[in-house]
C-alpha cells in the first residue's frame, strides 16, 4: 500500500509487522512523515533501522510511504523487510 500521508496520521504510532511500537508520527508531507522514535530501542532492531534508513544518532526520522504496509484507524504498520 502506497497511500499518501495526511493530517489524520499525525500522532499515530508506527508499529512493526510483529506489533512493536517504534515511534509516533509528528509531521506529515504527502509521501513522507516525520517520526519521533520511542525509547523502547529493543523493538527497533538493526534490521528495521537499516530498512528504514534510520540511525542511532537522531531521535526523529523520515518514514516514506513505500515503507508502509497498511494504515489502520489507530496505528500505521511498516512493511516487513
Amino acid at each position: 500500500m502506497h497511500s499518501e500521508f495526511s493530517d489524520l496520521h499525525r500522532g499515530k504510532p508506527i508499529v512493526t509487522y510483529d506489533g512493536h511500537t517504534i515511534g509516533t508520527v509528528q509531521e506529515v508531507r504527502s509521501d513522507r512523515a516525520t517520526v519521533e522514535r520511542t525509547d523502547d530501542h529493543d523493538s527497533l532492531t538493526d534490521e528495521i533501522k537499516e530498512m528504514l534508513g534510520w540511525d542511532d544518532e537522531d531521535q526523529t526520522h523520515e518514514l516514506r510511504r513505500e515503507d508502509v504496509d497498511r494504515y489502520e484507524d489507530e496505528k500505521i504498520h511498516i512493511r516487513r523487510s
